[in-house]
């Protein structure tokens, strides 16, 4: 809602497909009017036709995303992970918060977002990744290691971000360790 300066006067002007919505009189006409057109259930009906518009919108842009020959994030992973031969469980979940940080700039990514692109790479089953404890294997990286065996920690809490799994960041160890998987 806006007031032109100080008359006091409010508009509200929205156009939703070919439906348009202009109202204009006293801030508290405009507010009333408002009101009711929210509380009609044609309005629900547009929203609802906004948000089917967008995620159709989303949906087609994925499918000639992939149709270009930019592949979707499960199989890109799945390729770090078969170029580097990565198979065991902690490397998985290392080199899985390595690609969510560096690939996909994501800095937020609880767990069952790394259980995601796991199970998105083809090589395990959902199932399989759903018994996956990677709290354990986080914590023990952040201790040191995969392995849990004391080595330089390869995960992190950066700076000003909570204490929080979902955050953790590769540290220079953790780098080395996935650099030295490459190699082999």
């Amino acid at each position: 809602m806006s007031q032109s300066g100080n008359s006091g006067i409010g508009r509200i002007y929205i156009k939703v497909g070919s439906d348009i919505i202009d109202l204009t009189g006293t801030a508290k006409e405009v507010q009333e009017d408002w009101l009711k057109i929210k509380d009609e259930v044609s309005w629900e009906g547009k929203l609802l036709a906004i948000k089917n518009a967008r995620d159709s919108a989303v949906q087609i842009a994925a499918q000639r995303a992939v149709q270009s020959g930019i592949p979707e994030r499960g199989s890109a992973f799945r390729r770090v992970l078969d170029s580097c031969d990565i198979e065991k469980t902690g490397d998985v979940i290392l080199a899985a918060i390595h690609y969510l940080r560096f690939v996909e700039k994501e800095t937020n990514t609880p767990p069952r977002e790394l259980k995601n692109l796991v199970s998105q790479s083809g090589k395990w089953d959902k199932e399989d990744v759903e018994k996956w404890n990677l709290s354990l294997y986080i914590n023990r990286m952040l201790e040191g290691g995969v392995t849990g065996k004391k080595q330089e920690p390869f995960l992190e809490y950066p700076t000003g971000m909570p204490k929080k799994n979902r955050y953790v960041v590769l540290t220079d160890a953790g780098r080395n360790y996935l650099e030295s998987l490459t190699r082999v």
